[in-house]
C-alpha cells in the first residue's frame, strides 16, 4: 500500500513538473511584428561631391611703351613740326618711313603736306652721327625745285632732332648727291648738311598736334 502511494506521489510530482516547464517556456506569436522604422537619414544613399573651381589669373593686358616723336610737314611756305606717336625707342628708319608715310589731312586740316613724292623708297643708316639717306631719282626728278628744297628740309630736320644724328648726307641710287640748303644755294655731293641748314624755314612756334600712325 506504501509503494502505491510513492508512485503515486512521484507521478504527480513529473505531471507537475511538466506543466511548470511548458507554462514558462516562450509563448507562440501569432503574427510578425513588424520592424522599427530605421530614420531615413541613416538609409539614404550616401553621395560625396566634390566640385572643384579653378581660377584663372587675369589676361595681362598688352601695353605697347610709346613716346613722340618730332616729325617735319610743311605748312604754307615753311616746315612745321609734328608729333607723332611711336613705339617707345623707334630706330631711325623707323622715324624716316613714319615720315614718308606723310600726314593724316584730318588730323590737322588740309594746309598740312608733304613735298616728298609718295612712293619714294629711302633707307637710312647712322654711323658716328652721320645719317646716310639713299633714296631713289623721284626724290629729285620728280618735284619742282622749291618743293625738292622743302622736301630735304623735311627729312633732315626730322633726323637732326632724334638723339646722336647731327648732320645728313643724301646718296640717289648709291651716288652722292648734292642737295639744296634752306637758303636755295646746294651743299656739294660731298658735305653732309645740318639742322641749321633748313632752321630758317621753320614756322616759329609751329607744333601740330600729335598725330598717331
Amino acid at each position: 500500500m506504501s509503494s502505491l502511494i510513492r508512485r503515486l506521489q512521484r507521478a504527480m510530482s513529473l505531471a507537475f513538473a511538466i506543466l511548470l516547464v511548458t507554462a514558462c517556456g516562450p509563448q507562440a506569436q501569432d503574427s510578425a511584428s513588424p520592424l522599427r522604422a530605421v530614420p531615413g537619414d541613416l538609409t539614404a544613399p550616401t553621395s560625396t561631391s566634390t566640385t572643384t573651381t579653378t581660377s584663372l589669373p587675369p589676361s595681362p593686358t598688352s601695353t605697347v611703351a610709346s613716346e613722340a616723336v618730332l616729325l617735319h610737314f610743311i605748312l604754307g611756305d615753311s616746315i612745321t613740326t609734328v608729333l607723332r606717336t611711336l613705339p617707345v625707342g623707334p630706330e631711325p628708319q623707323d622715324v624716316l618711313d613714319s615720315l614718308l608715310d606723310g600726314f593724316p589731312t584730318s588730323s590737322f586740316g588740309t594746309d598740312v603736306r608733304s613735298a616728298i613724292p609718295r612712293d619714294l623708297e629711302a633707307t637710312v643708316s647712322v654711323e658716328r652721327g652721320l645719317a646716310t639717306v639713299d633714296t631713289d631719282g623721284s626724290l629729285l626728278t620728280e618735284i619742282s625745285p622749291i618743293d625738292q628744297r622743302l622736301a630735304i628740309a623735311q627729312i633732315v630736320l626730322t633726323l637732326t632732332s632724334r638723339p646722336g644724328i647731327g648732320q645728313v648726307t643724301f646718296l640717289v641710287n648709291g651716288e652722292p648727291q648734292a642737295v639744296p640748303r634752306g637758303g636755295g644755294e646746294l651743299a656739294p655731293a660731298d658735305q653732309p648738311v645740318a639742322y641749321d641748314d633748313y632752321a630758317m624755314l621753320l614756322t616759329p612756334g609751329g607744333v601740330a598736334p600729335p598725330s598717331e600712325q
